[in-house]
C-alpha cells in the first residue's frame, strides 16, 4: 500500500511561522496534483518514483499532449520540495503543472515531469520535532558524535511559539565572544573589527537547551541528511549532513535512478535551496581532479545569463540568498548528466515599500549594518508591518548559559514567500517552463542534396541543424562526455562508403541554428535505398531516404 500524506496537528503548527503556509497547503497541493490527473486523464498521469526513508511515496506528475509518446519525447523536469525550509516550492511546482495543463497546445512534442515533493520526510515528523528548522530527511544522525542520536534538538524555551536565536551576553573565558549587536541596528548581529576597536560581546546559539550535558546547546537535532547535499558532484565527504556517501539516501537515489532511466530529459528547473540564476556561479573553481569546472563551464555563461533575465522577468525576483551548491541535485544534473539545469529559490527579499508621503528616505551615505542582506530583509519587514517575521530580542535566564537574549528572524521568514504570493510564483514557473518548452532542441537534417557522379556512384551532401533555441547539450555536458550526442548514420555497409564516415557522432549542437556539415560518396545498386538516420536520445530517430540520387522521404519518424 502506498503511504498516504497524513499531516498532524503538531506539524501544522510547526509550519505556520510567518511566510510559511500551514502544512495543509502542502498536503492540499499534493492532493491537487492527483486531482489534476483525474481532471486531465488524456494529458496527465501520476506515478511513484520511490519512497522516502520514512516510507512516504515520492510522486511524479507526467504531462504530455500525447501520453503514449511521453517516454520518447524530449522531457522537461520540474522538482520542488527538496528541503523542509521551503514548503512553498511544493505548491509552486503543482501550480506550474496546473497552468501548463490549462494550455495543452504548448505541450506539443514535449513531456513535462513534475516532482512536487522530492523529500516528503522533511515535511512530516522530522519537521515537527525541529519546529520547521530542519532541511533534512528522517535518517537518524549523531551530529555531536556522543553515541546518542537526536537527543539535543532546538526547542522553544521561552514559550513564544517559535524557535529563533539566542545571544549569550557574558560568555566565559573558555567560549570567548564572537559577535556583537550591530551599532547601526542592534537587532542585527555583526562580527568584530579589531582595527576599528569594534569588539565582540556575545556568542550566538540556536534557541534550545543542553539536554545531554555536554556543554553544547541544541547541537544534535532530529534527523538527518540534507538530500540536496547528497548527490555525487562536489559532494562534501566530511559534512555529516551530506550523508555517509553520495546517494546514500533513498530520496536522492530515487531521483538519480529516475533521471538516469530517462535520457529524454533535456532541461530541468529545480525549486529549492540553491540558485544559479540570480547568483550565476563562478566558472574558475575546478572539481578535485582539476579536469573540469566545479560549478559552471565558461561557455555556458551567456546562455545562463539569458535564462536568468527571463526568470527575473517572469518572477519579478531580484535577490536570493547565498547557498553552497556542492552536492546538490541541480549541480549533479548539469555536471554528471549533461542536462541544462536551472536552480532557483523562487523567492528573495523584495524591495521595501516606500515611506509614507512626506517622510524623507535616509541619506545614501548613512551608516549601514555589516550584514547587508539581513538589513534589507529587516527593512522590508519593518515597512510591510510584518510583526511576526522578526521577534524582538528579550532577556531570558538560561539554565546553563545564564543571561541570554532570545529573538531574531522567525523560521523561514527569509526563505518562504507569503502564502498569497504562491499562485503568482507558480504562474511564473509555468511561464518560464513554457519558454524552455518552446526552446526545446530540435536537431534535424536539412539542405540534403544527392547527385549521381557515375553509374552506381552517388554524392550526398547535407547538414544537421538545431531548430530549437536551446543547445542539445550544455558545454559542460559536451566536455564531460555525459550529454546525449547527436548521431548520424548511413544504412549502407562500410564497404560501400567510398568517402566520409558511415557513422558520425557530434557531442552537441549549439542552439538557435547550430549546424554541422555532412558529406559522403557512396556506391549503390540501381533502386537501392540509402537511409540516413539522425538519432538524439531525447527525441525519436528521424530518417531520410535517398534512391537513385533523389530524396524520396525526409524527417520520417521511426518508432
Amino acid at each position: 500500500m502506498r503511504p498516504a500524506w497524513m499531516p498532524s496537528t503538531l506539524l501544522c503548527a510547526a509550519l505556520s511561522a510567518h511566510g510559511a503556509p500551514p502544512v495543509e497547503s502542502v498536503a492540499d497541493s499534493l492532493a491537487l496534483a492527483r486531482q489534476l490527473v483525474t481532471a486531465h486523464p488524456r494529458t496527465a498521469e501520476i506515478m511513484s518514483i520511490g519512497a522516502s526513508r520514512g516510507g512516504v511515496s515520492i510522486d511524479c506528475l507526467r504531462i504530455s499532449r500525447d501520453l503514449a509518446a511521453a517516454a520518447v519525447q524530449p522531457a522537461l523536469l520540474v522538482v520542488g520540495g527538496l528541503d523542509g525550509s521551503r514548503p512553498g516550492t511544493v505548491t509552486i511546482a503543482v501550480e506550474c503543472a496546473k497552468r501548463l495543463l490549462a494550455d495543452p497546445e504548448k505541450l506539443d512534442g514535449v513531456t513535462v515531469l513534475v516532482i512536487p515533493c522530492a523529500n516528503p520526510d522533511a515535511f512530516q515528523a522530522n519537521a515537527v520535532q525541529s519546529a520547521g528548522l530542519s532541511l533534512r530527511n528522517a535518517r537518524p544522525v549523531d551530529e555531536d558524535r556522543d553515541g546518542r542520536i537526536d537527543e539535543d534538538s532546538p526547542c522553544d524555551i521561552n514559550g513564544d511559539g517559535v524557535i529563533t536565536m539566542m545571544r549569550r551576553l557574558a560568555p566565559p573565558a573558555e567560549t570567548p565572544p564572537t559577535h556583537l549587536p550591530d551599532p547601526v541596528d542592534p537587532r542585527l548581529m555583526r562580527t568584530p573589527d579589531p582595527a576599528r576597536d569594534i569588539r565582540a560581546t556575545c556568542t550566538l546559539h540556536v534557541e534550545g537547551l543542553d539536554k545531554d550535558g555536554d556543554r553544547l546547546v541544541a547541537e544534535d537535532a532530529v534527523g538527518g541528511i540534507d538530500v540536496d547535499r547528497n548527490f555525487p558532484h562536489m559532494w562534501k565527504e566530511f559534512d555529516r549532513t551530506a550523508g555517509e556517501m553520495p546517494l546514500s539516501e533513498p530520496e536522492s537515489l530515487a531521483l538519480a535512478r529516475f533521471v538516469t532511466n530517462r535520457p529524454n530529459i533535456y532541461a530541468a528547473l529545480v525549486l529549492g535551496r540553491t540558485d544559479n540564476l540570480l547568483r550565476i556561479p563562478d566558472p574558475k573553481p575546478r572539481e578535485p581532479s582539476g579536469r573540469f569546472p566545479a560549478f559552471l563551464e565558461e561557455a555556458d555563461r551567456p546562455l545562463l545569463e539569458e535564462l536568468a533575465k527571463r526568470w527575473q522577468t517572469a518572477s519579478g525576483q531580484k535577490r536570493s540568498s547565498e547557498s553552497d551548491p556542492s552536492g546538490s541535485f541541480a549541480l549533479w544534473l548539469y555536471a554528471h548528466r549533461g542536462v541544462l539545469a536551472m536552480a532557483t529559490q523562487a523567492w528573495g527579499c523584495p524591495d521595501a515599500p516606500p515611506l509614507p508621503e512626506g517622510t524623507p528616505e535616509p541619506p545614501n551615505d548613512a551608516p549601514k549594518p555589516q550584514d547587508g542582506e539581513s538589513a534589507q530583509w529587516l527593512l522590508w519587514v519593518d515597512r510591510s508591518a510584518l510583526q511576526d517575521a522578526f521577534i524582538p530580542w528579550k532577556a531570558f535566564e538560561h539554565p546553563t548559559l545564564g543571561a541570554v537574549e532570545i529573538g531574531g528572524f522567525a523560521p523561514r521568514a527569509r526563505s518562504e514567500p507569503p502564502a498569497a504570493e504562491l499562485p503568482r510564483l507558480g504562474g511564473a514557473a509555468a511561464d518560464f517552463a513554457s519558454q524552455l518548452i518552446a526552446g526545446c532542441p530540435k536537431p534535424r537534417l536539412t539542405n540534403i542534396r544527392a547527385r549521381t557522379l557515375a553509374p552506381g556512384i552517388t554524392d550526398i551532401e547535407a547538414e544537421i541543424v538545431n531548430d530549437g533555441w536551446l543547445p542539445t547539450a550544455p558545454a559542460m555536458g559536451r566536455n564531460t562526455k555525459r550529454a546525449s550526442p547527436v548521431v548520424v548514420s548511413l544504412s549502407l555497409p562500410k564497404a560501400q562508403v567510398q568517402s566520409g564516415q558511415r557513422v558520425m557522432v557530434f557531442d552537441g549542437l549549439e542552439g538557435a541554428g547550430g549546424r554541422r556539415p555532412l558529406h559522403w560518396i557512396v556506391q549503390t545498386s540501381p533502386g537501392e535505398q540509402i537511409h540516413i538516420d539522425l538519432r538524439w536520445r531525447p527525441q525519436r530517430t528521424l530518417r531520410t531516404t535517398i534512391v537513385d540520387g533523389a530524396v524520396t522521404k525526409s524527417d520520417e519518424v521511426l518508432p
